[in-house]
């Protein structure tokens, strides 16, 4: 008994300390607005992590890491999303054209990054076993790209989380977990994979989404578990050909938010704005947050 209420006593003592130490939130370069957030609920779809927003800012498309491809179209109601439309739920297609759904073992149907070209190209990045794979659309099979050697230096689970094309057409693929002192900038050459900078790691937080807006700007969400019991959120903004000049955007309070994983940057006839969706880690009994800020310069 003694030995139980030191524990609750030291436990209280833990929280109240990280309620009180700064939590790095708020604005810091420019001026996030938070435009609303929509809690939705589903009975067959969750895990959502990678996700794109089209230029009528209400199609989007994402994946699932349970290996599927998810799109629809929002509703909205004085700038804010009210309902969600699923119009497309799919397998996504292998190299080998079997779902990937099916491959449970060794769970290589973890789908994690979602990047769409411009050319209707889609791009997904997979945990697990890391690799990239291209697709003509999304009920295409995967085509093959050879892996990047580190590829597989990385922790399970920690690995290529989130995916991203530049206006020219480059693909970039961002790992979870850092490489020596920094998260590496993969980006893809041909077919092959180089390291072409490094991102610096900041106060504990991981890359999870990424994506970049029509200046060529890249937009990175992070996140990190603190004392493993909240969720808290970054944005951060650099050039990927010069990712020494990081500009924080927003931090989220601890617990604001639930565990966000995508990010979607596009613009209306105001300007920029910013869509986030959480993964519900596949616990049906969590609802999935989508999340929208707008960006004042």
């Amino acid at each position: 008994m003694i030995k139980t209420c030191l524990s609750i006593q030291i436990f209280g003592v833990i929280f109240m300390l990280a309620m009180t130490l700064p939590w790095n939130g708020g604005v810091h370069a420019q001026t996030m607005t938070e435009l609303g957030t929509y809690e939705w609920s589903s009975e067959t779809i969750n895990g959502l992590s990678g996700l794109e927003v089209f230029e009528d800012g209400t199609t989007f498309a994402t994946v699932s890491d349970q290996g599927w491809y998810v799109a629809g179209t929002f509703q909205r109601q004085d700038d804010q999303i009210v309902g969600i439309n699923v119009t497309e739920f799919l397998p996504i297609l292998g190299n080998d054209g079997l779902p990937v759904a099916a491959r449970r073992v060794g769970d290589w149907s973890d789908a994690e990054g979602l990047a769409i070209a411009a050319n209707g190209t889609h791009w997904i990045s997979f945990e697990r076993w890391a690799h990239v794979s291209r697709f003509d659309g999304p009920e295409s099979t995967g085509q093959w790209i050879k892996d990047h050697p580190s590829f597989n230096d990385f922790d399970d689970n920690r690995q290529l989380e989130a995916l991203a094309v530049h206006p020219d057409g480059t693909v970039y693929v961002f790992p979870e977990q850092t490489l020596g002192s920094g998260f590496p900038i993969f980006r893809l050459n041909d077919n092959d994979w180089e390291i072409s900078g490094e991102i610096a790691k900041l106060d504990g937080f991981a890359i999870v989404g990424a994506d970049f807006d029509t200046d060529g700007q890249l937009y990175l969400l992070e996140r990190k578990l603190v004392l493993g019991l909240w969720w808290q959120s970054r944005i951060r903004r650099l050039d990927v050909n010069a990712p020494g000049g990081i500009e924080i955007l927003w931090t989220s309070a601890r617990g604001a938010f639930r565990n966000l994983e995508g990010i979607a940057v596009w613009r209306d006839e105001i300007g920029l704005r910013l869509t986030l969706v959480s993964d519900n880690n596949r616990d049906r009994a969590e609802v999935t947050q989508f999340v929208e800020f707008r960006l004042s310069e």
